[in-house]
């Protein structure tokens, strides 16, 4: 059976991070600009604590993006694995790889109602309610049923159509459900659901 390379796998790719890390790895130095820019009120007024101006930094690379991938990924397959016990809250962010499926879950936000009569009989549609305010979803790697991660993600760094998943559960998406292998930065933080809150650098299907 022939393997699958890394390219008909991806499912995410950080453009920015990939690039960076090849210039660390291969010492490369792209042609650079910076362009200062002014802000939309400037030479009318100056926000408080604001300088009113800001820097694009521009750069221009001979290879793409995924030559770079493909160059660096010895580099990047030494990063270490993912360890619970080696990470907690209040300490900082750390690059890690973790194996698990890919999912897309979704939380919707109720805000409760109470209503009461203050004078003569309650009435039946007197007592609590609660009305749906928000709906949100979002993608997340499940890598047991104690370690979750909770994806921020970036809609141009999907390979074609995946972004889609999200916004399609619940009418053409049941479910999602993808067996992975990502390259993730971790964050001192959890959800509301005990989830580690992650950006996430590489994502490829997994063989398994």
């Amino acid at each position: 059976m022939q393997k699958t390379g890394i390219f008909d796998s991806l499912i995410y790719l950080d453009k920015e991070y990939i690039s960076a890390k090849y210039e660390e790895v291969t010492g490369y130095a792209p042609d650079t600009s910076i362009k200062k820019t002014e802000g939309l009120n400037a030479g009318i007024r100056i926000p408080i604590l604001s300088a009113g101006a800001s820097s694009i930094e521009s750069k221009s690379y001979k290879l793409s993006t995924s030559a770079m991938l493909s160059a660096i990924m010895g580099e990047l397959s030494t990063l270490n694995e993912f360890s619970s016990s080696d990470h907690a809250l209040g300490q900082r962010s750390k690059i890690a790889w973790v194996t698990g499926n890919l999912f897309v879950s979704q939380v919707k936000v109720t805000r409760t109602k109470h209503t009461a009569t203050i004078i003569g009989k309650p009435k039946e549609t007197d007592g609590t309610t609660k009305e749906q305010v928000a709906e949100e979803n979002y993608f997340k790697i499940s890598a047991s049923d104690e370690i979750n991660f909770a994806l921020i993600t970036a809609p141009g760094y999907f390979s074609s159509g995946i972004d889609s998943f999200r916004n399609l559960l619940g009418s053409v998406v049941h479910l999602v459900d993808i067996p992975v292998r990502a390259l993730l930065r971790i964050y001192p933080s959890k959800s509301a659901f005990e989830e580690w809150i992650t950006t996430p650098l590489i994502i490829i299907e997994d063989d398994r």
